[in-house]
């Protein structure tokens, strides 16, 4: 026999099929580890695997021995929590929701975040394209071959073809147009991202908070400061990073020193690292994963 309480959340989420609540603090902390986390595993799948010391991009390691595997699953898992289950129940607004801690999300932020979603997954299937490392030194790279002859009835089984760093070599598009959705979804899902931490976890999200808003005599809770000071400097932090590529883009052009200069000293991984780290701090803490942001105000 199962309790009225229970029969009750069974059928607030009968619509859903679930027998239970989908945590939206559970799926802000799922995020927020696979970003953070995603950075310090490729570099250690590339140590392991005898990849390139030097890659010169997060997007170059999906031509690693295991790094590649790492980075589409992390993208996936980031896209599916964000475009399927970040969503809010009918009928939230305000101070009325069911969801104490996310009373400042909006229908449009919902629509942003199913949007950095998908972003999410076009970085992940639309890989870029290039070695991304000056010198291989006897390292091992996953490269894909074109023009294949061979197979396992030659004797002894032999296979040869023409290796590249291209995913869509053959299939007839324009390698030009794949990157670019590389390069743009990266983008869109960054200041997306950039966006939450810097706007919507910064607005009053508690009913408590919520109520102190409505009255400005009262100042926001010390929790709730200081976790608003620390979503705006990963918020800030993403988007310093985002500049940085866009300068980079910008300036340095294919063939000069400058560029030569930026890849050897891998400043697109760093940067992108960073944009990565600061975004898994903040939706990390958004999900209530650190001791001091535990505390409601």
């Amino acid at each position: 026999m199962i309790s009225e309480q229970e029969f009750h959340v069974l059928e607030q989420d009968a619509d859903s099929g679930l027998p239970f609540q989908v945590s939206l603090r559970a799926i802000n902390k799922s995020v927020g580890l696979a970003a953070f986390g995603l950075p310090f595993a490729l570099l250690v799948a590339g140590g392991l695997g005898g990849a390139c010391p030097t890659i010169d991009s997060i997007s170059h390691y999906y031509f690693t021995r295991i790094g590649g595997d790492i980075l589409v699953g992390a993208l996936s898992f980031i896209g599916v929590l964000l475009l399927f289950f970040y969503k809010l129940p009918d009928g939230q607004t305000g101070t009325t929701g069911r969801v104490d801690g996310y009373l400042g999300h909006k229908p449009l932020d919902i629509w942003l975040a199913r949007l950095a979603g998908l972003c999410a997954w076009g970085v992940a299937f639309f890989p870029t394209d290039g070695a991304g490392c000056e010198s291989f030194g006897g390292s091992t790279a996953r490269v894909f071959l074109n023009d294949v002859t061979g197979g396992d009835a030659f004797d002894p089984p032999t296979v040869t073809g023409v290796p590249g760093f291209d995913f869509w070599a053959g299939t007839g598009v324009t390698n030009v147009i794949l990157t670019n959705l590389h390069f743009i979804s990266a983008g869109g899902m960054f200041l997306i991202l950039a966006y939450f931490s810097i706007v919507v976890f910064r607005r009053p999200q508690s009913k408590t908070c919520a109520l102190r808003a409505e009255n400005k005599e009262i100042r926001l809770g010390a929790n709730k400061g200081r976790r608003n000071r620390w979503y705006l400097i990963f918020g800030v932090l993403i988007l310093l990073a985002i500049a940085a590529l866009v300068i980079k883009a910008l300036v340095f052009r294919p063939g000069t020193s400058g560029l030569d200069w930026w890849n050897r000293n891998d400043l697109t991984f760093w940067f992108e690292a960073l944009a990565l780290v600061a975004f898994g701090l903040s939706w990390s803490m958004k999900g209530r994963l650190w001791p001091f942001g535990r505390m409601a105000d």
